[in-house]
């Protein structure tokens, strides 16, 4: 049984999942509030599927780039989980999560995550099937540099979509597909997917050697 913690962004996620099937899935809505709300959350997740912290046998954490102080409560709860349960425990990229939501098509997937000051993260994917195909290393750039990073045709997604709605739509060409909202953060049940095939495939992670991808200094 797998619980999927995903703090990186101002809507967080939890979820539980057994074999393939998720079990229960519980929303954090809260980013200043994630030290108060995680572990009670992990509780009423637990409590929701009827099942118990010590059937938990592997764990999976959303690494970011993100939210600094989201990220650092996520990775840390996951840490000492993996830890105190004795389970395994592995990292998938936030914007790989983001990237999974979208359905699978020929047209690359653009994500965008805030990064601060008029700047998004910026990484490029592929969906095929269940896999995602990373077409480009992640880059943190300035918003206004965008129209000559992305490919010509690509769905857009992630949460800089809102953040940066209004500039995106003044200068982004208009033959770019805009993600519907409900997809534009990530979501646990995708994170513990992910997190199940990276564990089949046996990557996983020493807890005191998991560090979340930050991609910029703190500010």
């Amino acid at each position: 049984m797998l619980l999927a913690l995903d703090t990186s962004t101002a809507k967080g996620s939890l979820a539980l999942m057994q074999d393939d099937r998720v079990l229960a899935e519980l929303a954090l809505d809260a980013p200043g509030a994630y030290l108060q709300h995680l572990l009670p959350g992990v509780e009423s997740l637990l409590a929701a599927a009827g099942r118990r912290l010590e059937e938990v046998t592997a764990m999976a954490v959303s690494q970011g780039p993100g939210n600094f102080t989201g990220l650092r409560l996520g990775l840390a709860t996951a840490q000492g989980l993996a830890w105190a349960l004795g389970c395994p425990l592995t990292a998938v990229s936030t914007l790989e999560i983001l990237a999974a939501q979208i359905p699978c098509q020929p047209d690359p997937i653009a994500v965008l995550v805030d990064a601060k000051r008029q700047e998004v993260y910026l990484g490029l994917f592929r969906r095929r099937e269940s896999e995602v195909e990373v077409l480009a290393a992640v880059e943190r750039l300035p918003v206004t540099q965008l129209p000559r990073r992305l490919p010509g045709s690509a769905v857009l997604t992630g949460p800089a979509l809102e953040v940066e709605e209004l500039l995106l739509r003044e200068i982004l060409p208009p033959g770019l597909s805009w993600a519907p909202s409900e997809l534009r953060y990530p979501q646990a049940a995708t994170l513990a997917r992910l997190g199940r095939l990276r564990l089949q495939r046996g990557l996983t992670i020493v807890p005191h050697l998991l560090q979340p991808a930050y991609l910029r200094p703190a500010l």
